[in-house]
């Protein structure tokens, strides 16, 4: 593990440099040309709308831990430690609409950004998490060595995979207001089976947190995919095969 480097007596925290990649990430996302002009962003609005991303996803984040630890904060108090990925993941079409409203960008242009934008911070952070040795899998022991296994990394694979997929879905006709759905239900089916692999405790009537926000998230997004596929039945139905003639 690195949880630190250290230039000259400056100690600085593995974990907030990939924040801080995370942020460079979202971003240069952002700025691509191709999506600056399919969203009809500025430079300026671009960046903007990906800072808007991060401080909601960090609020996000650190609501839902808090309400998870509610009782453990009670007793030692607050501190600015400690997030649960989830928050950014449930909590955010909640708090960015207004700032895609400020950017004159349609309800479905906003969370389409903040899909593309949101799961390009996880996949980033999650390297900080395996360095910081956080978040990590179940140990394994052997009898001269144990191992852990990596979760954190595996989630970072599968998170830049849905990356690519949101982006090639924004390449399509039919892609707009479908790409949050479609992170939403992704990402839980990742969530929910990597939390088998992760130390978590499984107290929740037999599942973790993780595992229970995973199955809301595949609901939700299910249920907008299931949306999206009905009206493309409705726009374009299928038409009925000619009947042989004899």
């Amino acid at each position: 593990m690195l949880p630190y480097i250290y230039l000259g007596s400056l100690k600085i925290t593995v974990y907030y440099v990939a924040m801080f990649l995370g942020y460079v990430a979202m971003v240069v996302l952002m700025l691509l040309p191709e999506r600056r002009a399919r969203y009809r962003l500025t430079r300026t609005k671009a960046a903007v709308f990906a800072t808007a991303v991060l401080i909601a996803g960090l609020l996000g984040c650190k609501i839902l831990y808090v309400l998870e630890n509610l009782r453990y904060i009670r007793q030692t108090g607050f501190t600015l430690g400690g997030f649960s990925f989830f928050g950014a993941v449930i909590l955010m079409p909640l708090m960015i609409p207004p700032v895609g409203k400020a950017l004159k960008l349609r309800i479905a242009e906003t969370m389409d950004n903040a899909a593309v934008c949101v799961v390009a911070m996880l996949g980033t952070i999650r390297i900080g998490c395996f360095c910081n040795g956080c978040c990590g899998g179940r140990i394994f022991f052997f009898e001269n060595f144990d191992i852990s296994f990596p979760t954190q990394l595996m989630e970072c694979a599968c998170d830049f995979l849905i990356l690519a997929w949101l982006l090639r879905t924004e390449k399509r006709p039919d892609g707009l207001g479908r790409l949050y759905g479609r992170f939403l239900l992704s990402y839980g089916i990742v969530r929910f089976f990597l939390e088998y692999l992760r130390s978590t405790p499984k107290d929740w009537w037999g599942l973790s947190h993780g595992q229970w926000f995973s199955i809301l998230a595949i609901l939700i997004g299910g249920l907008l995919e299931w949306r999206f596929r009905a009206r493309d039945r409705e726009r374009h139905p299928e038409e009925p095969a000619e009947e042989t003639k004899e």
